[in-house]
């Protein structure tokens, strides 16, 4: 699925036309609000991990010896390898010496902001009916649609979910995977 797409099928739950292929979203005031609307459920729905887009990392001093990370990722978290490292002001911190001074490379989990079109079709899925609700009670709010848009959302969270475990071939009876689920619950 492809960003213009996801953007059709958000305004037909709104029941607006689609895009031409001419249009463009910057011209339409209800495409561009939708636009924000699915960059925001991107973010937060891609920010608590999938096997898609978490990278374990490693990450190198620079000339100052500090190692920097990009604040393009949504978020960056140490292995369990190296408890004692937090991120602050998008640098590398050991709360173990209170220092941001490093010699050697350090290993992260990293959750990386994916290109829209670059997610996996059931994540995507799940993304638009996010944002497909979040639109619908803010610009509609019919309560009876509100309900059917809640229930398109859930069962694109379940596809999405399996999908996930699919790929990733987890064993749900770990603990990291089972938090991860129990942290999904609250999307």
């Amino acid at each position: 699925m492809n960003k213009r797409d996801a953007i059709n099928e958000v305004l037909l739950t709104l029941n607006e036309l689609p895009l031409e292929v001419s249009d463009l979203v910057t011209d339409i005031p209800i495409a561009i609000l939708v636009d924000r609307e699915i960059d925001i459920a991107k973010k937060k729905i891609l920010s608590y991990g999938w096997n898609f887009n978490t990278l374990l990392l490693s990450f190198y001093p620079n000339n100052q010896n500090n190692i920097v990370v990009p604040t393009t990722y949504l978020s960056v978290k140490p292995t369990t390898d190296n408890p004692d490292v937090i991120i602050r002001d998008w640098k590398v911190f050991n709360k173990a010496e209170n220092s941001f001074t490093y010699t050697e490379p350090v290993e992260l989990n990293v959750v990386d902001d994916v290109l829209f079109d670059d997610i996996p079709f059931h994540i995507a899925n799940y993304i638009v009916q996010y944002a497909s609700l979040k639109a619908y009670i803010d610009i509609i709010a019919d309560n009876n649609g509100v309900s059917l848009r809640k229930q398109e959302m859930q069962e694109s969270k379940i596809e999405a979910l399996r999908y996930d475990a699919q790929v990733s071939d987890t064993n749900v009876l770990t603990q990291e995977y089972s938090t991860t689920l129990l942290n999904m619950t609250s999307l």
